[in-house]
């Protein structure tokens, strides 16, 4: 058995393959918890968030769920899965864009504008 924390909000590709992301999220949606934790997931519009807690059996379907659904993210949502003996951490989100700061050179030391 394994304690189950995930949580976070990811963005769903505006092409994504939707009978692929609603067999991923049907099959995280049954994911039996022994302790009566519980799991929500929620989409609107293309933003995806998912919210869960408890101990399951196992976690190497939700794994692998997980693993299918990142082909249907965005370049910037990413997932972070971390598994330390009987506990798995598993958070979602998008990485800020990344902004250019116009830099000038003066006598070797650079400076931002």
């Amino acid at each position: 058995m394994e304690y189950l924390e995930m949580r976070g909000a990811v963005t769903l590709k505006a092409d994504a393959d939707k009978a692929v992301v609603s067999s991923v999220l049907s099959k995280m949606r049954e994911t039996e918890f022994v302790d009566g934790g519980s799991i929500d997931i929620r989409i609107e519009k293309s933003r995806l968030s998912v919210r869960a807690e408890g101990t399951i059996s196992e976690s190497g379907g939700l794994r692998h769920s997980l693993t299918t659904l990142q082909s249907q993210l965005t370049e910037a949502s990413i997932k972070f899965v971390s598994s330390v003996r009987w506990e798995t951490l598993v958070v979602l989100k998008d990485r800020p864009s990344t902004t250019t700061t116009p830099l000038d050179v003066n006598d070797q030391l650079a400076l931002a504008q």
